[in-house]
């Protein structure tokens, strides 16, 4: 007996040293600085010009950074050589895993996103889940020769997290994904380091990234799919919380007003009323129409409690903006955004500040771009 999910995974094990605390912070600086000389870094890290240096030739013997061709970095003093990171540093493997689909995305130490991969599932198993993310992940590494520098598999799921963070309870219909110690036992079937994070913590870190400079200090993000989910990014971080469980969204909302938060799937099912039905929100997003009437009774419906939701936010957390993303189509989410208002008392005629209410920028499955960021944060940054 040898089923699928029990053979050797081709996945390479993780090639890269634990990094100090210093080291991840000169490579996170290149990364998001580059190219950058030794003496910025220096400056930015509050560290000797020498350090930077020891530091410097560790991370180029890695084979993360590279030394560009010497620039005058001033009128005076020896050419410098810029640092950056190197073509191929480091790449992640980052998945989606959803009732109804799977994606799954290759990106670069970068952020670059260099390929991705998108599947309907007509039963998200997990045996038969985790063979095809294998399958899709050497395809994807064997493309773009990538195998060699593969950091690890992010693995973003619907669901929260209970106590001590070893296991997520996932949506009904996808109960064997919801044991202890789901990581771990990933890790071993898969051979490489695996991160287990909710889709709405990998969807925060990925529209975060994906903004680069431009992203805010402080943001929270609703995550819009089957359910209402988000997080919460801080300084560039992810707010995780005690559990694992901050960005739940939906625990703002009183349970009897659930059923009319903005969720896919009330928006399927409105459809289905309205003479429109589709076997699943995969197949409704594939043949999204921003035309459909049924949108207006949507956001009607839903507005209301989303005010609720993001004038929480705003009182608990004070971001400077709140995005509305997940996988809701991007014309929806901006309209919805644009309806959206935080509660107002003002005093004297004037209130605090209020949020920035945005639609998300990102270009590919947050989830799963945000799982892969996550590898990274862990191991290298």
């Amino acid at each position: 007996m040898n089923p699928s999910h029990l053979r050797p995974s081709p996945l390479p094990a993780q090639p890269f040293r634990a990094l100090s605390a210093n080291e991840r912070m000169v490579l996170g600086l290149i990364r998001q600085h580059a190219p950058i000389s030794r003496a910025e870094l220096a400056r930015r890290c509050g560290l000797t010009i020498p350090s930077i240096s020891r530091i410097a030739e560790a991370l180029l013997s890695d084979g993360l950074i590279a030394a560009e061709e010497k620039v005058m970095m001033g009128r005076m003093g020896q050419p410098s050589l810029p640092l950056v990171l190197a073509p191929d540093a480091a790449f992640a493997i980052g998945v989606a895993v959803r009732a109804d689909s799977l994606v799954v995305t290759l990106s670069h130490l970068s952020g670059a996103v260099r390929a991705q991969a998108r599947e309907h599932l007509a039963d998200p198993a997990r045996d038969a889940v985790e063979a095809r993310i294998i399958d899709l992940a050497t395809a994807l590494l064997d493309a773009h020769g990538a195998a060699p520098r593969l950091c690890g598999i992010g693995i973003a799921l619907s669901g929260f997290f209970l106590e001590g963070q070893e296991q997520i309870n996932a949506p009904l219909g996808m109960e064997d994904w919801a044991i202890d110690r789901l990581e771990s036992l990933m890790h071993t079937r898969m051979g490489v380091p695996v991160v287990i994070e909710n889709d709405g913590n990998a969807a925060a870190i990925g529209e975060h990234d994906q903004r680069g400079a431009q992203a805010p200090s402080s943001m929270a993000y609703l995550y819009i799919d089957r359910g209402l989910g988000g997080g919460m990014v801080v300084d560039g971080r992810l707010m995780r919380g005690a559990h694992g469980n901050a960005g739940e969204f939906t625990g703002l909302i009183p349970p009897e007003t659930r059923p009319l938060r903005p969720t896919l799937e009330l928006l399927r099912r409105m459809l289905e009323e309205d003479g429109l039905p589709f076997p699943s929100i995969a197949a409704m997003l594939e043949q999204f129409d921003e035309d459909w009437p049924t949108l207006d009774r949507w956001l009607d419906t839903v507005t209301p409690v989303a005010n609720a939701v993001v004038s929480a936010a705003a009182a608990l957390l004070d971001p400077q903006e709140v995005v509305i993303g997940g996988r809701i189509p991007p014309s929806l989410a901006r309209r919805l955004a644009d309806r959206m208002a935080c509660y107002t008392v003002p005093l004297r005629g004037r209130d605090r500040p209020f949020p920035q209410i945005t639609a998300s920028v990102a270009h590919d499955d947050t989830a799963a771009f945000g799982a892969g960021m996550m590898c990274f944060q862990r191991y290298l940054l």
